[in-house]
């Protein structure tokens, strides 16, 4: 336990002493060519190799940073003297492990990098294309136009556009802060910008939409776009649908059509969306009625509830006007939730209103490929009111049972 504690005193103090020094730095006449280092680090590094004492000071500096608080990182990065900051970022690259940079170290970098574009966005751009490694050339550059456009967002897009469609793997954020500024203008800016977007890209949110925010001509044109490449850029705002839905849900589900689905957009999302209008109840009434509007309108919402929790499984059925139509419900629902998840079925099998319903969904699940065999326990046969030997009629027991 002294061990951490010790190097964090060190860490500290090594902080302490180098800021004290370019104080006094900063009143001498003589400019520095380098950060100072620690005066003990300084001594041993110069009387052991003076010819290498610069890149060991870069060294040492890409070490000690990621230990230093934030407060520490953002003082050294603002003195860094500027012919230093490449030197620094190259030991910080040599630093890191073959599969990329730690946690940790990305904040460092980070300032340094933001330093270097604010005073001089060119100049970093062209140390990152004279790296010899395109990987690190490829991520630095990405870093670079992410501080970029927090000055020049316009600009900063334009050179991601730019360097993607050379490079399939150029990554950045910038894509995703520029789509975000979008949604809070108008669905035209959002579309035209989406649809420049390659599909290479880094993440997604939730964003902000505008009040007069047209869903529907954004929804029209996102079609229009799986149609086009069949799917959609990774920057898509996660609560799309789900910002619609608390609008205008029975708009955003007249659009949730199987290919649109396919494109990321989860039914699940509208629902949350209708539960958002704050009125309880809200959503399973929305789906109850759903399911008794036609077929294709059930089996879509089937299809999205496959790994809906039982609460919401609960509150569907005892929306339903009747028996008949909660049994029909649940034993799609439990086709489709045998299709994808076979241990996720439980509450479904439960609501239904006889063990007789429930050996004949058993038996659809045979057919359709699904072999349920030791899914059963003791308390599940008696809580659904069937026997051991029923069930084994349809799934025999295998050998080693």
């Amino acid at each position: 336990m002294k061990k951490p504690f010790l190097l964090l005193i060190f860490v500290g103090f090594t902080a302490l002493g180098w800021i004290s020094h370019q104080r006094v730095s900063a009143t001498s006449t003589q400019p520095a060519a380098t950060p100072t280092q620690p005066r003990h680090l300084e001594r041993k590094s110069s009387a052991k190799r003076p010819q290498d004492t610069h890149e060991k000071k870069m060294r040492a500096f890409a070490r000690q940073l990621p230990l230093l608080s934030s407060n520490e990182q953002e003082t050294f990065c603002e003195k860094l003297a500027p012919q230093d900051r490449s030197a620094l970022l190259e030991a910080m690259l040599k630093e890191a492990s073959p599969s990329g940079f730690k946690f940790e170290q990305y904040s460092p970098l980070s300032k340094v990098l933001r330093e270097w574009v604010a005073e001089d966005s060119d100049g970093a751009l062209a140390w990152c294309q004279q790296l010899s490694s395109e990987a690190a050339r490829r991520f630095m550059t990405g870093q670079i136009l992410d501080k970029l456009a927090e000055k020049d967002l316009n600009g900063a897009l334009a050179m991601h556009l730019e360097m993607s469609a050379t490079d399939p793997k150029f990554k950045s954020s910038v894509p995703l802060v520029a789509l975000e500024q979008t949604t809070k203008k108008s669905a035209r800016d959002f579309l035209n910008l989406l649809n420049k977007i390659p599909l290479n890209g880094g993440g997604t949110r939730n964003f902000e939409f505008a009040k007069d925010f047209d869903f529907q001509q954004a929804a029209d044109g996102v079609t229009a776009l799986l149609a086009k490449q069949h799917a959609l850029p990774h920057e898509f705002p996660m609560n799309f649908i789900k910002s619609w839905a608390e609008r205008d849900p029975d708009a955003a589900f007249a659009w949730m059509t199987p290919e649109n689905q396919r494109g990321g957009i989860s039914f699940r999302y509208l629902l949350e969306g209708i539960e958002k209008q704050g009125i309880p109840g809200a959503a399973s009434a929305w789906v109850a009625r759903k399911t008794e509007e036609s077929e294709s309108a059930r089996k879509l919402i089937v299809a999205g509830m496959f790994n809906a929790p039982a609460a919401t499984i609960d509150g569907v059925v005892k929306a339903l006007p009747d028996s008949s139509s909660s049994d029909r419900f649940l034993t799609e629902l439990f086709a489709e939730q045998t299709h994808h998840y076979p241990h996720n079925y439980a509450t479904t099998l439960t609501r239904m209103s006889s063990p007789q319903l429930r050996l004949e969904a058993f038996a659809q699940a045979k057919k359709n490929g699904v072999n349920l065999a030791k899914e059963i326990s003791e308390t599940e046969y008696q809580t659904w009111g069937i026997t051991k030997q029923q069930f084994e009629v349809i799934f025999p027991p295998t050998l080693g049972n």
